[in-house]
């Protein structure tokens, strides 16, 4: 089977760890690196769960860290989110693997020459990263075959009324990213709230038990105290849908559309602007999730928790 190569760029984060997880065990997916941004969390707490995750588990790549936004202070999530760990409950040995001393855009421009046009970027935090490669090395419009990322709606936010964290946390980053022409795939809250997973569901991919079922338990049913249970509106994995995305685009419903990222609103700062009635007469620029195949993402947590108890 050929492989996909692919560069995740993320900050670990209970659901990015997860979706790292099963990018590492997907059969057809290559992964080549790991890069971190400040997101959920400060850089160096997000790079230093990588390189946890990534050492516990295998998943031997090179690990770059990068900054903070380029243009706004950087302000991370409240810690009753995620942990004081970035990763709920789940407890993980200290890191035999160190940072890479190259920063992520040498890391993610050298894998793109190397794969010569077939690099695919798994971006699930903020596109910071991903910006500075562009403004770097504007040639590497050419080298990527596409980003799948985690990011944006179509309506609503989660940070503000209007916008969705990735993109809030660095809005200007996201809207470089949108403007490049490479291939985009938005994984937007739209989708991700219509695929909801429920308590009975993830105990029925987790049954199996193991290293991989013990981390997403302690990851995934963190919540912050307690007092409060497993919500009733169940779970939202929002980077693991990305994860799915690339892995198996036609599990995946999506729709071509021009998008554009608010920078100047004062209070839709963050906004992705989905033109979905084309009133502005652009061409699309990415493909935008609406719908997800619920059985084959719970399918694929299962799959990952088999794959590591190999």
């Amino acid at each position: 089977m050929i492989k996909k190569p692919i560069i995740i760029d993320c900050d670990p984060g209970t659901d990015d760890a997860v979706a790292i997880l099963i990018a590492a065990a997907a059969e057809n997916i290559d992964i080549k690196a790991i890069t971190t941004i400040s997101g959920n969390l400060d850089k160096s707490i997000t790079s230093y769960n990588a390189r946890k995750i990534a050492s516990c588990f295998g998943i031997n790549v090179p690990i770059g860290e990068g900054g903070y936004p380029l243009m706004k202070e950087f302000e991370p999530l409240d810690v009753s989110i995620f942990g004081e760990s970035g990763l709920g409950d789940a407890v993980l040995p200290e890191p035999a693997i160190d940072i890479d001393p190259r920063t992520p855009v040498q890391i993610m421009y050298n894998e793109a020459v190397k794969a010569d046009g077939k690099l695919e970027i798994l971006a699930i935090g903020p596109l910071t990263n991903i910006a500075l490669l562009i403004r770097e090395y504007p040639q590497v419009r050419n080298l990527i075959s596409r980003i799948v990322l985690m990011g944006g709606a179509i309506n609503g936010g989660n940070i503000t009324p209007k916008a969705e964290f990735n993109i809030y946390t660095d809005a200007e980053a996201a809207k470089i990213v949108f403007s490049s022409a490479i291939p985009i795939t938005m994984v937007g809250l739209d989708v991700c709230y219509d695929t909801p997973v429920f308590k009975q569901e993830l105990e029925y991919v987790l049954e199996e038990g193991g290293k991989a079922a013990e981390f997403i338990s302690g990851a995934m049913y963190y919540s912050g105290s307690n007092a409060r249970p497993f919500p009733r509106e169940g779970l939202f994995i929002y980077d693991a849908l990305a994860a799915l995305a690339i892995i198996d685009p036609k599990a995946v419903q999506a729709k071509e559309y021009y998008v554009d990222v608010e920078t100047k609103g004062e209070i839709s700062y963050g906004q992705t602007v989905v033109d979905t009635e084309n009133y502005l007469k652009k061409e699309p620029n990415a493909l935008v999730a609406l719908h997800c195949d619920k059985h084959k993402f719970l399918r694929m947590i299962k799959k990952t928790v088999g794959f590591f108890n190999k």
